[in-house]
């Protein structure tokens, strides 16, 4: 894929976690952040909120792009490659086999070419695929027979004696669809989070949902204690907003690569499955990843000015550092108030969930946690709410067999 398409894609689907947007708005985005908790509050009140729409993050692969292409009418299947400048856009058997092979992936698409037709969409959806036919299994998980299925890193299981269970089992293709893509020309359209998938026509050789938040247990409300208890919370945070500099964007703007190393070394820590625990292990830790980082780069590099240019940006971090230790500190501690609110979402919303969720261990299946879930505002923007050191670092780490 060329660097105009990644960059093209990036802009398209790239959601910020919810503790990041300090770090890459400032100010403004310990504002947002604030305004998303207390839309999330009333929604987990049981209080219809306009001001957010959640939606449930699902751990499908690959991710399909499908519909009608208003360019020439005829319905499509791909992967977020149709939006490539070499686009691979699916309308045949063969388009297939030309663009994706026939392997696993060439398999998926052809399925889905076969059978989302059925279901009538008149627009452009990205969805990403649970299961075909065949990736559906049974098994007993606690005593219980269940019917399971694996896209990516978690494994799902719905009760077999359950409704939803044989709406399954009758189905070729299992999609939760997430996004509407809108414009005139397929190169030229907007994604815009949420599907209404009320329009489709219902058919047994599909199971299809959007990704709405939906309580289906009725028990994944706040009490009137935890309510409180998330008000505190909240009214924390405000304070430490309060501490943070209302130009920190600008001031981080003073080092080009601060923000983005920064977001890198969280990544990195997660992957090893460990945040630091305070504001100067943080900036400490930082600060040896970014040399180490400037480091290899210097021992891949022969031109002398390229050399001197990174030596001079290990030389700047650190006065970097030092001259915004008391922002940066203040900044962290609002990072850390955030992921402490977002447990709270995360623990009470991960209830809701009519679908079990497993993960594999070498001693079998254990209960895991959802991937996680995403926040919309009433400008469209979008956050989402996962658990870094649960999900993200499965996701990091594991050996997939579609890239999302």
């Amino acid at each position: 894929m060329l660097i105009e398409d990644v960059l093209n894609e990036f802009k398209r689907t790239h959601l910020e976690h919810i503790e990041d947007i300090v770090i890459t708005d400032g100010f403004e985005g310990g504002k947002a952040v604030i305004e998303y908790f207390r839309g999330l509050l009333l929604t987990l009140k049981g209080t219809s909120s306009e001001a957010i729409k959640v939606s449930v993050k699902w751990d499908g692969a690959p991710a399909v792009v499908c519909g009608v292409n208003p360019d020439n009418g005829k319905f499509f299947v791909g992967t977020k490659s149709v939006f490539a400048k070499n686009a691979k856009i699916n309308y045949s058997k063969k388009d297939i086999a030309n663009n994706h092979g026939t392997d696993d992936l060439g398999q998926k698409l052809l399925k889905c070419l076969v059978h989302l037709k059925k279901i009538g969409m008149q627009g452009v959806y990205q969805g990403d695929l649970l299961f075909t036919d065949e990736d559906i299994t049974r098994k007993n998980i606690d005593g219980k027979p269940h019917l399971t299925f694996t896209p990516n890193t978690i494994t799902y299981a719905v009760p077999e004696d359950s409704e939803l269970a044989q709406q399954i089992d009758r189905a070729k293709v299992g999609i939760i669809f997430h996004t509407t893509y809108v414009g005139d020309t397929l190169e030229g359209m907007d994604a815009q989070g949420g599907a209404d998938v009320n329009e489709f026509t219902k058919s047994a050789d599909v199971f299809f949902d959007n990704a709405s938040y939906k309580d289906v247990s009725g028990s994944a409300k706040f009490t009137k204690e935890e309510t409180q208890t998330f008000l505190g919370e909240l009214d924390k945070l405000e304070s430490l907003l309060a501490n943070i500099p209302r130009n920190l964007q600008n001031l981080f703007g003073a080092n080009q690569d601060f923000v983005p190393f920064f977001q890198m070394y969280i990544n990195a820590m997660v992957k090893q499955g460990q945040l630091p625990k305070n504001s100067t292990q943080f900036l400490r830790g930082f600060q040896k990843f970014y040399t180490d980082r400037m480091q290899q780069q210097i021992s891949g590099l022969k031109a002398q000015r390229a050399l001197a240019l990174r030596q001079d940006k290990i030389k700047q971090m650190p006065q970097f550092l030092r001259k915004l230790q008391r922002p940066l500190q203040n900044m962290l501690m609002f990072y850390k108030q955030v992921q402490k609110l977002k447990a709270l979402v995360l623990q009470k919303m991960n209830q809701a969930l009519a679908i079990g969720s497993f993960q594999q261990t070498e001693n079998g299946l254990v209960v895991t946690d959802p991937e996680g879930f995403v926040a919309v505002d009433k400008s469209g923007t979008a956050v989402k709410l996962v658990d870094r050191l649960g999900f993200s670092r499965r996701n990091l780490t594991a050996v997939k067999k579609f890239q999302k």
